[in-house]
């Protein structure tokens, strides 16, 4: 049985000072471990080992609550990769802004498709990914995006760090582990673009219940008024967000 490694990209770089080559660089591997835990976690759940050597009864398959939980986490990578594909398309960005909003862009995009392979794989059916709307001037400038990246990317760590007690599948769980951990190094990416010193800024980030993120997010759903979201166009898309029980 081959056992499949997570590349793990120094997270501290981000916050030291740098080139631009460096940053480039370190936020190139931020996303080959990214991608690295997507592939394993999409369908390779025999390569999975904690602690020690192979062996052992067969990890749990995941029950209805826990592919409740993937499909909630689902729809927030959907929000965040709208998000990043929205920005990038902006044509506001620029230089090292622009290099890392790419980067986080295509790291979601991993997150989707692994959870998506995940529910499919164990027998669920992926949400459909919701319409969005952001706050009107969301993407006017790079100063906007960033500031709207900070706010959410947070609540991303929190979701999926509340969620973890609640899982009982072992595949689910080194999901919501992985994905979590690139979240907390968005965190730090952003923090590092817009001068947050230091960019991780708290050594135990919070955990959230299912009623804190959805306060968090049902802006961006059209159900809540916590910020303006006039003006702007919906993003197109088919389906409604999962807002059942989570976790």
């Amino acid at each position: 049985m081959n056992k499949q490694t997570i590349n793990v990209p120094d997270v501290e770089g981000f916050a030291r000072p740098r080139t631009r080559m460096d940053f480039l660089k370190a936020l190139a591997a931020a996303s080959v471990g990214a991608v690295a835990g997507s592939a394993l976690l999409a369908g390779n759940a025999d390569a999975q080992t904690y602690g020690g050597g192979g062996g052992g009864a067969a990890p749990a398959a995941p029950a209805g609550g826990d592919l409740e939980i993937a499909n909630f986490a689902l729809t927030l990578e959907y929000l965040e990769y709208e998000f990043y594909l929205r920005a990038v398309d902006s044509g506001v960005l620029s230089g090292d802004a622009l290099a890392a909003v790419t980067m986080l862009r295509d790291t979601e995009g991993a997150h989707v498709d692994a959870l998506i392979g995940l529910i499919t794989e164990n027998g669920g059916t992926p949400v459909a990914e919701p319409t969005f709307t952001f706050p009107a001037d969301a993407f006017s400038s790079q100063e906007s995006i960033l500031n709207l990246a900070f706010t959410f990317e947070p609540v991303g760590v929190g979701a999926y760090l509340g969620a973890g007690t609640m899982i009982q599948a072992a595949p689910v769980l080194a999901a919501a582990a992985s994905i979590a951990g690139v979240e907390g190094e968005h965190v730090v990416t952003v923090g590092n673009l817009i001068g947050v010193v230091p960019p991780a800024n708290t050594p135990f980030p919070a955990a959230l219940t299912q009623d804190e993120v959805l306060a968090a997010v049902a802006p961006f759903l059209g159900m809540g008024s916590m910020m303006d979201t006039g003006g702007e166009n919906p993003v197109a898309s088919s389906g409604k967000a999962y807002c059942g029980k989570a976790y």
